[in-house]
């Protein structure tokens, strides 16, 4: 590699490099606060539990006694109502019993919907659960609200969300109907499921699942109290567990499939100071034996955590297939045996956009309902520790067009025009060294073809033709060198970016950036491609792509030159496969590029001939001796 070509590499490096040591000296990270526990709530102000709700007249209070389907049967809880449930049955069957005492009439509903500003949700008495968490804010392209919790279509044991097991997550969730205690009033609402079983010892005790909603928060709460009124200990040990908590089995919206690009699912958690992957494969499972802030599962656009109080000791993360075709993303909490008469565990739960701001918002315990203080949470934003600084760069960039012009898509064809001009300089460089190549190839020819019987010879004298021409055969890679970076962080950007979510270009056409448009929805899959749509905006692409090559393909008919024009005739195919089902503002970004690359070749182009005539009008002549006066012949 020559000096040159290792100072374009350095060059690339430095800016990468500088642009992260500038970006931490504007805008260095807030200093961790020290941990003083595990329990990142521990400060907050809570309701108090172990009570139901009372109703005012002040209040707006809704009571409902609720049934659900027959409760399942379960391997460690058995949870089947024996003809006389009580005591006498837990004992002999030694698991946990409800009772039928606090069974609600049969004639009620199941499911109870309330809304609140940020969300529309839905309550299934069947175990106390959720079963819909809608966001009012946010919408799919067929205009119907994004449900955070994403349910196969065949409900099979294991799936319900927000659901409790007696014992470990191996064991049964529990499916018997709750009665709902409701108050609401301005500004929050409290549903309380309240059941009464037995333990295995014979002990009655009264479980709670006490959800509480602010009507402008994204952060909700759920408590679950066991006590017993005789201050006797439920002894509820299965195995090392008293309970387990799961949060799954999948957060949504839909997608299309999960391959990393056009949508993901992972796992994250935060503790001893940091953001952590616990590892987990899609078909695997992991338990993790730590005490966290927070755990949660990463969508491409949204996010759904959990807060637990220090009482978990131990996390599952499954993604076992139970439903053929469907993708699970389960996150188990397992509570340690109970030590008291009354214990109450607080989870706090965060099911809404992955969007820094709004995330940062409980870091600060003024900006949130609940007073969280630095919780973290902005951290399950992932970006790159290479190009993050510059993705964020061009953020505000694209940010400041939009303000212009209020569209996006305008915002990606500025922002790309921008940036074409900036490395206007580094592209006619680079168009001079490709002339001078071409110029130089008929003399790399003849000396190859005189010195191939001698390579060591041949490598020495094209060496020195360059030196001594002033050609660096390598510079003609520098501004692609330099751009790589750009080409990067726009690429993480305009594929990743909340904001183009939903964002209209073209009514009609691009409706949503974000997602990859459609001229005709064939309804049917095309074998290998897996296409479902012809799309416009890739074909577009291709062709301009291709329009491009036919203006910098190399004139020289050598073996590279010919490799040259095979390769610009196959790369916008392999292109046209990548970017097919990319997000639309992505092939926006790339097609104008490429008319943009045509306009300016162009006029490279057009440069190039004036200078050639000028240099051909003033070369010198010569008039050879004996020729006809007025002949002239250029030397």
């Amino acid at each position: 590699m020559d000096k040159k070509t290792l100072l374009a590499v350095v060059l690339s490096v430095v800016i990468i490099v500088g642009g992260m040591l500038l970006s931490s000296v504007l805008a260095p990270p807030k200093p961790a606060a020290q941990k003083t526990a595990q329990k990142p709530v521990a400060t907050l102000q809570a309701p108090q539990q172990g009570q139901q709700p009372q109703p005012s007249e002040s209040t707006s209070q809704q009571t409902a006694q609720q049934t659900a389907p027959a409760p399942a049967a379960s391997a460690q809880t058995a949870l089947k109502a024996p003809a006389a449930p009580g005591a006498a049955a837990a004992i002999a069957s030694g698991k946990v019993v409800e009772t039928a005492d606090s069974a609600p009439p049969a004639s009620q509903p199941a499911i109870i919907q309330r809304d609140t500003d940020i969300y529309s949700l839905s309550f299934d008495t069947a175990g106390g659960t959720l079963s819909s968490v809608k966001l009012r804010n946010f919408k799919n392209l067929d205009g119907s609200l994004v449900d955070m919790l994403l349910l196969p279509k065949s409900m099979t044991a294991g799936e319900l969300p927000f659901a409790l097991a007696f014992g470990d997550y191996k064991s049964e969730e529990l499916t018997v109907p709750f009665t709902l205690h409701e108050t609401t009033d301005s500004n929050k609402s409290t549903l309380d499921f309240v059941r009464t079983f037995y333990s295995p010892k014979g002990v009655p005790f009264t479980l709670h699942k006490t959800y509480l909603f602010y009507k402008d928060e994204y952060l909700f709460q759920l408590q679950i109290t066991i006590e017993n009124s005789l201050n006797d200990f439920p002894a509820l040990d299965f195995g090392g567990f008293a309970y387990t908590l799961t949060f799954g089995p999948q957060i949504g919206p839909h997608y299309a499939k999960l391959d990393n690009r056009n949508d993901l699912r992972k796992y994250a958690y935060w503790a001893d100071g940091k953001r952590s992957d616990p590892g987990v494969g899609m078909g695997s499972l992991k338990e993790v034996d730590k005490t966290v802030t927070w755990a949660g599962v990463q969508g491409k656009y949204f996010t759904g955590i959990v807060v637990p109080d220090g009482s978990v000791s131990r996390l599952v993360f499954d993604s076992r297939r139970l439903v053929e075709g469907y993708d699970r993303s389960v996150i188990s909490f397992e509570r340690p045996v109970l030590k008291s008469a009354k214990s109450t565990d607080t989870y706090r739960f965060y099911m809404g956009p992955m969007k820094k701001d709004v995330l940062a918002r409980y870091n600060d315990a003024d900006k949130n309902r609940f007073g969280i203080p630095d919780l973290h949470a902005d951290e399950m934003v992932t970006t790159s520790p290479v190009i993050g600084w510059l993705a964020q760069l061009l953020k505000y960039v694209l940010d400041f067009f939009y303000l212009i012009i209020p569209n996006y898509g305008v915002a990606i064809i500025l922002l790309t025009i921008l940036i074409k001009v900036i490395f206007l300089p580094l592209t006619f460089k680079s168009s001079e060294s490709t002339a001078k190549m071409a110029a130089l190839n008929p003399k790399i020819q003849e000396i190859r073809t005189r010195l191939k019987a001698k390579p060591d010879k041949m490598n020495q004298e094209i060496a020195e033709l360059y030196r001594r021409e002033k050609i660096n055969p390598l510079s003609g890679c520098l501004p692609l060198l330099l751009q790589m970076p750009v080409f990067f962080a726009l690429y993480n950007l305009l594929n990743s970016y909340f904001e183009l979510r939903g964002a209209m270009f073209i009514p009609g056409w691009i409706p949503d950036l974000s997602a990859p448009e459609a001229i005709i929805i064939f309804g049917f899959t095309i074998p290998v491609l897996n296409w479902t749509a012809l799309r416009g905006l890739p074909l577009l692409m291709v062709a301009s792509q291709l329009l491009q090559g036919r203006f910098t393909q190399p004139a020289d008919q050598s073996q590279a030159g010919a490799q040259m024009k095979l390769m610009t005739y196959a790369l916008p195919i392999v292109f046209l496969y990548i970017l097919y089902d990319m997000p639309s503002g992505l092939v926006l970004y790339w097609t104008v590029q490429n008319i943009l690359s045509i306009f300016q070749q162009l006029y490279i182009n057009s440069l190039k001939k004036k200078r050639d005539a000028i240099a051909a009008a003033a070369a010198p002549v010569l008039v050879k001796p004996g020729s006809k006066p007025g002949m002239k012949v250029k030397r």
